[in-house]
């Protein structure tokens, strides 16, 4: 480091402590030499005005050029595409804290650059570098383990998923995680044994600091509560306003009549679909087609784009559920909207074709009103790259079902073996002459069925149906802490 380099780490490091800003520490000098070949330029002096007038104060009291490593961090890199719209508003507020932990093996290091931290989820950016500091493509980190722990090593993971997304040498990897802990400063460790065709160890700990989040968080108690027809009973419970979202947390459960119903359904599907045991209530059985709508002085202007869900059995045919979306907008007025509900329920029907004349010749069945049509048998390779028999079929059907569900389909030879399917993928086309959804679904069999049989029987057990008779539109409350925050974070 250089001694102007030092001046002006010490200068930003003072201001920092003054504003309240996420600790800054100066890059090192791989950092440095990478963010040379990005840009040495000043992107962000619309983002982030305090910093830029600092830079060009001394620009002017230093009779130099601010140092590109300065530069490098005077736009955050979640403002960038990788990251989506709410972590991009909460790095505009101040939220995100750089970093630079890094771990170096054979040669490669995985540095991690910035973090971006609150209860609902946590995200880091990282890049890898080889030896002659060349950056990596940072798809080349495809496995790895992750932990948040507090700072005694102490596990507070309530429950946690991943996701990754890459912007030019970057990754964004996103940790979904519900924290539940009183401590404010925490360790998130990111562990991998393979990046990309390379073996090695390399173990990164990035503390991190949730202080500031967690006072710019508020959550509101609710208490509405929807009975669909069907017999759905649908309960809010809380809204949670974060810098980076904002978590509904919501309830759902069966009227004792409809889960009766339920349960013989079930019971009718284990019938011809399970091996062993009842198929009662799971959770596939049904969905919820919720929206929230965004307005502004009386006109509606868009929706809330969702991020994430999850939930987890109270018991038998009651859920507990948390929906992560965007983070709401000050000013602005939301509504919780119940479009539908899909449920599964029992449909018979079957297509017998002859797998080796079916490009020549399909075969279809019709079922109140709706056509199924077999048009292809073929083998092709599942996303595990694994060769599987594929049968398409070509669905014009009414506007109440959505899609076609393998996992209430079953396939049997002229001999009687069955065989089940492991998925399917959807095509969706216009209409028919009659108003109906042409779907096409290509329906993957679990293995490879060779030799090919002389005859197949497509077997319809069970099949979703989607009802719009619901009718529920709810207000919901906004932070009262986000003009604050946000005029604070900007300062």
């Amino acid at each position: 480091m250089t001694k102007l380099d030092q001046q002006i780490s010490q200068t930003l490091k003072k201001v920092a402590d003054e504003q309240g800003i996420p600790s800054f520490e100066f890059p090192n000098e791989r950092a440095a030499l990478a963010s040379r070949k990005r840009d040495s330029r000043f992107p962000g002096l619309l983002l982030f005005p305090t910093t830029a007038i600092i830079a060009f104060f001394l620009i002017i009291t230093l009779g130099t050029q601010v140092s590109p490593s300065i530069a490098a961090y005077m736009k955050s890199l979640f403002t960038e595409k990788g990251a989506d719209e709410g972590l991009q508003q909460a790095a505009q507020n101040g939220f995100s804290q750089a970093s630079g932990a890094s771990a170096t093996d054979q040669g490669i290091t995985l540095e991690v650059m910035e973090v971006m931290a609150d209860s609902v989820r946590i995200n880091i950016v990282y890049r890898l570098v080889d030896q002659a500091g060349n950056v990596l493509s940072p798809d080349q980190l495809d496995s790895y383990d992750v932990e948040i722990t507090d700072p005694n090593g102490e596990s507070v993971q309530n429950s946690s998923s991943t996701s990754l997304r890459y912007e030019k040498e970057y990754g964004y990897l996103r940790i979904s995680n519900k924290i539940e802990t009183s401590d404010q400063k925490l360790i998130l460790r990111l562990d991998t044994a393979q990046i990309g065709n390379t073996k090695g160890n390399w173990s990164v700990s990035v503390p991190f600091d949730i202080t500031k989040s967690t006072a710019a968080t508020t959550t509101f108690p609710l208490d509405n509560t929807y009975v669909t027809p069907q017999g759905l009973q649908i309960k809010l419970t809380g809204i949670t306003h974060l810098p980076t979202a904002t978590r509904l947390e919501y309830e759902t459960s069966w009227t004792e009549e409809a889960f009766k119903k339920l349960e013989q359904v079930g019971e009718k599907l284990a019938e011809k679909i399970e091996t062993t045991g009842i198929a009662r209530y799971r959770s596939f059985d049904h969905n919820r087609a919720f929206r929230i709508e965004r307005e502004k002085n009386g006109v509606k202007i868009g929706e809330v784009k969702p991020l994430s869900g999850g939930a987890s059995g109270k018991k038998e045919g009651h859920l507990s559920h948390q929906d992560v979306y965007q983070p709401f907008i000050p000013g602005e007025t939301y509504y919780l909207v119940l479009d539908s509900i899909t449920k599964v329920e029992p449909f018979e029907l079957s297509i017998s074709f002859d797998p080796k004349k079916i490009d020549k010749q399909s075969a279809k069945a019709t079922k109140d009103d709706n056509v199924f049509q077999i048009s292809a048998y073929g083998i092709g390779k599942s996303d595990d790259e694994i060769s599987r028999t594929e049968v398409t079929i070509d669905a014009y059907v009414q506007g109440m079902i959505p899609h076609i569900d393998s996992r209430f389909l079953l396939l049997t030879d002229e001999k009687g073996r069955t065989y089940r399917f492991k998925g399917a993928s959807h095509d969706y086309f216009e209409t028919d002459e009659k108003g109906r959804q042409h779907i096409q679904a290509i329906l993957k069999v679990e293995e490879q069925l060779d030799p090919i049989p002389e005859k197949l029987t497509l077997n319809f057990y069970g099949i979703p149906k989607r009802y719009t008779n619901v009718n529920w539109r709810v207000p919901l409350p906004t932070s009262t802490v986000e003009d604050k925050t946000s005029t604070e974070a900007k300062k």
